[in-house]
């Protein structure tokens, strides 16, 4: 007669596994390389990935931007009074879509005026300025 089977279940998840069996459930490292870069030692893989997140989170508060100011604008339309007009949902956007605007600027602009591709390129010019000069 054979021993009996132990249940496991592995969960394999970006940076680590998780197992669950009959003693528990167990986290881990991941024992293997699952991708092949260079996650570990890669300083542009870890920029690139805060700036790809960066631009999805912002892409995530303009569409809820959009849902939650057209329902607050029919919420105020709906409720407006005897004008029926728009009251008080138009600050709301504003206030909302100035903070938005900020977002956009930090996001898309800033790291093209002053990031790191920029230093790295003004250094360069530096050095190519200083090597000239000597």
């Amino acid at each position: 007669m054979s021993p009996p089977r132990r249940e496991r279940v592995d969960i394999d998840l970006p940076f680590f596994h998780i197992h669950v069996e009959e003693g528990g459930v167990h986290l881990g490292p991941d024992d293997e390389e699952v991708i092949d870069m260079e996650r570990d030692e890669s300083r542009d893989y870890y920029e690139a990935r805060r700036r790809v997140r960066r631009r999805l989170r912002f892409v995530r508060h303009a569409f809820t931007f959009v849902l939650v100011n057209g329902l607050f604008v029919l919420l105020d339309w709906a409720t407006g009074g005897e004008g029926g007009g728009v009251n008080w949902a138009q600050w709301v956007a504003l206030i909302w879509g100035v903070l938005l605007a900020w977002e956009f600027i930090s996001t898309f602009v800033s790291p093209v005026l002053w990031g790191r591709e920029m230093e790295d390129r003004l250094v360069e010019r530096e050095l190519r300025r200083r090597r000239g000069a000597q």
